[in-house]
């Protein structure tokens, strides 16, 4: 006999949250594991783009076609814990190199070694190396985008809104006489509003959580509770005029980053920026890394018609 939703969570603290027997399952289809680069024969493996041995990235170049090209700068999720440039969503991203477009995918220090803005910094030296080395490999210097998910897409946004923030620089880890402007940031599922605790959204929503360690939830884990800090390192809080295009995507039923986080990051953005600056994908069943964003070319299906009116 098939369970019915409700058997798939529990109720504890005023909360639902996934059943054991749920969580497994959801840890089973929506946890990375490592990509294998031999399957991509156009790669530069490797590269040190900053001071520091950690700070490295890998080089996916299209095939067959004709730079310069525009670039595609990817940040892995992981709840900043987690992760890494091979450890995460890459292959569905790879497609992008059939639309002409470089892919870097990008390796940034994780806590509890350093603690934010140092894995920003990485990040955004990653953008001047890219910006410094453009002629090298053959890469337009212009059209750079930002994609990332989960803490990665929370990492891509603070990186596309920050620009010209010199204390979100990082330059003391390479090419300070470059630019960190990009021209364009997907967001997937990222925390947007992290001052607001989960707990507000997801007791106005009811969406079954996933249970963290000690009842905290990831940004709890990864820093605090201290809402003055986590007001200072919310995406939501550096949208300007200024800002790059930008596309959100979520499920609503999401049990670790709350889907209001796009809602409200999008209403916020319309209300600076005005329509067109930011477009919202909100898709109704699908969870925090649902394989439904990366199956059958969906990722590429869902970007790349947002990146190429801003990059091409």
């Amino acid at each position: 006999m098939e369970k019915s939703r409700e058997d798939e969570y529990v109720i504890r603290d005023g909360f639902k949250y996934l059943s054991a027997e749920a969580q497994a399952d959801f840890v089973k289809k929506t946890v990375p594991g490592a990509f294998d680069t031999n399957k991509v024969k156009n790669r530069i493996l490797d590269i040190q783009y900053g001071t520091l041995p950690e700070q490295k990235l890998d080089l996916y170049l299209p095939e067959g076609k004709d730079g310069p090209y525009p670039v595609l700068i990817h940040v892995h999720g992981g709840g900043w814990m987690f992760g890494s440039k091979t450890e995460c969503f890459l292959e569905p991203l790879l497609e992008a190199r059939r639309y002409g477009y470089a892919v870097i995918s990008v390796d940034y220090r994780l806590f509890p070694a350093v603690q934010f803005p140092e894995n920003l910094f990485d990040v955004k030296t990653a953008i001047r190396w890219t910006r410094a080395n453009a002629e090298r490999y053959n890469l337009d210097a212009s059209k750079i985008g930002m994609i990332g998910d989960s803490a990665g897409g929370h990492l891509s946004l603070m990186a596309g809104f920050t620009s010209g923030h010199p204390e979100y620089a990082g330059a003391q880890y390479g090419w300070g006489e470059y630019s960190d402007e990009v021209q364009a940031v997907c967001d997937l599922f990222g925390p947007a509003v992290l001052d607001d605790f989960a707990d507000t959204f997801f007791r106005e929503s009811g969406v079954p959580r996933v249970q963290f360690a000690d009842g905290m939830d990831m940004i709890a884990l990864a820093f605090g509770q201290d809402k003055n800090l986590l007001k200072l390192i919310s995406p939501v809080s550096y949208i300007s005029a200024s800002i790059p295009p930008t596309l959100i995507l979520q499920g609503k039923m999401d049990g670790i980053v709350a889907y209001q986080n796009s809602t409200l990051l999008y209403e916020r953005i319309v209300e600076v920026c005005g329509e067109g600056k930011a477009e919202l994908l909100l898709y109704e069943d699908r969870v925090h890394e649902d394989p439904a964003f990366y199956e059958n070319g969906a990722l590429c299906k869902a970007v790349i018609p947002f990146f190429d009116r801003y990059l091409k």
